[in-house]
């Protein structure tokens, strides 16, 4: 058992040790380095916690049926649970990533999928130019752009507060980071982080953008067949 660090440790080291663990179940990542205003990318005092005490948090979270893991290369830490998976609930045009006892649900909608496999596509073609943070650059008009013209997973461009919405999701789940200026606005920069990696697989991405290119182009159908 390594809850002997627990009885050991001050009551600093506790109360990390407790942001750390809801910091996961909330939001699944913890990387490396996180983006400051004004300094530019700095070490994240919470990743270097996990990497001194990862056994300890890794057994204690066990406990509660998820398992931590690292991505040493890339740089970050994540949760999973055993026995997750990806839903599709037809009716509402959702889909989840739920755990066994059906708690801790991330539910994206239709668009909000088809943005998070934009973000997904748009890291895989920066992947040759990447630096040692594994972080690719871009901006919210390249999102817009490639989510309906080069990926054509949406027919036209989202709302921009409704994008918004989605890219703050994201971004709770330590999946992209804002670096300049607001994600409804097109000149925003933010950083594709390498979480996205394990938060959609390669498998699952042309899987689901199938799924999506699909109803879309039904959806044009029948627009075309009521018209007629």
């Amino acid at each position: 058992m390594k809850f002997d660090f627990l009885s050991s440790a001050s009551d600093k080291e506790l109360q990390q040790f407790k942001s750390v663990c809801n910091q996961l179940l909330s939001r699944t990542y913890i990387v490396r380095t996180i983006y400051q205003p004004g300094k530019g990318r700095v070490d994240n005092p919470d990743y270097l916690f996990l990497s001194r005490h990862y056994e300890a948090v890794q057994e204690y979270l066990s406990l509660l049926d998820w398992d931590l893991r690292r991505d040493e290369l890339n740089g970050y830490f994540y949760v999973l649970n055993t026995d997750w998976a990806l839903r599709h609930d037809d009716a509402n045009g959702i889909y989840y990533v739920v755990n066994t006892d059906d708690a801790n649900r991330c539910i994206l909608s239709k668009r909000e999928t088809a943005i998070l496999l934009a973000l997904r596509m748009l890291y895989d073609e920066s992947l040759e130019g990447l630096g040692l943070e594994k972080d690719a650059l871009c901006t919210v008009r390249e999102v817009l752009e490639k989510v309906v013209t080069d990926y054509a997973i949406l027919p036209a461009k989202p709302n921009m507060e409704e994008f918004k919405r989605a890219m703050l999701i994201l971004e709770n789940h330590s999946i992209i980071q804002r670096i300049e200026g607001k994600y409804n606005q097109p000149d925003c920069r933010f950083a594709i982080l390498p979480t996205i990696l394990t938060a959609v697989s390669a498998e699952r991405l042309h899987e689901v953008a199938a799924v999506l290119r699909k109803e879309e182009e039904n959806g044009e159908e029948a627009e075309e067949d009521t018209a007629g």
